[in-house]
């Protein structure tokens, strides 16, 4: 029997482990792995209606060109001076916090109270009303003021559905909240 003998390593060169070749070898095959195209259909009767890759155009550009001759393309219309200065920042109010919160409380209050038996369900959106009128909030403040009174009847809308003793708490515990910060609102902040 003939043995072939075995040529000798070269000392420089480190023999690769067969897990660390599998693994670059699924790696650029992953790498360089050509992507779908996503919404591209060949038939060999192709229209724009037969396959799944038409959109109409849009309504708005539709007729972006078409307008009265003499009439200047709306984008090139130049804004008028007073426009064109922007509205000074509004100072931020101290009880601001408060204020919302007391909001929260009385759309809370605008939900539970009427859940629970009370005649009068106009109340509390009258409260709401009064403070509204009462502090004369810019058109930003107020929106924050009515986003907080929306917050307050959904969170219970979504809670109760039925008037329950937790739901009875809840008004208690909102009527002294609410009482607690009006109180504080006006001995700190009233004239």
């Amino acid at each position: 029997m003939i043995r072939l003998a075995r040529a000798a390593k070269p000392e420089h060169i480190s023999v690769m482990p067969r897990p660390l070749i599998a693994a670059l070898a699924l790696f650029a095959a992953f790498a360089f792995w050509p992507e779908p195209a996503s919404a591209q259909f060949w038939s060999p009767f192709w229209s724009p209606w037969s396959s799944r890759g038409y959109r109409p155009p849009s309504q708005e550009r539709r007729f972006e060109t078409i307008k009265p001759f003499g009439e200047q393309h709306p984008k090139a219309q130049k804004k008028a001076p007073d426009e064109a200065k922007a509205p000074e920042p509004e100072r931020p109010v101290p009880y601001d916090g408060d204020l919302s919160r007391l909001a929260e409380l009385l759309g809370a209050l605008h939900y539970l109270r009427p859940l629970c038996g009370e005649q009068d369900r106009e109340r509390w959106r009258k409260e709401m009303q009064d403070l509204l009128d009462t502090e004369q909030p810019s058109p930003g403040r107020k929106d924050k003021l009515v986003a907080s009174f929306n917050h307050g009847y959904q969170s219970y809308e979504f809670t109760y559905r039925h008037c329950t003793p937790s739901a009875n708490l809840a008004i208690d515990r909102s009527l002294d909240e609410g009482a607690k910060l009006a109180r504080d609102i006006a001995t700190k902040y009233g004239n």
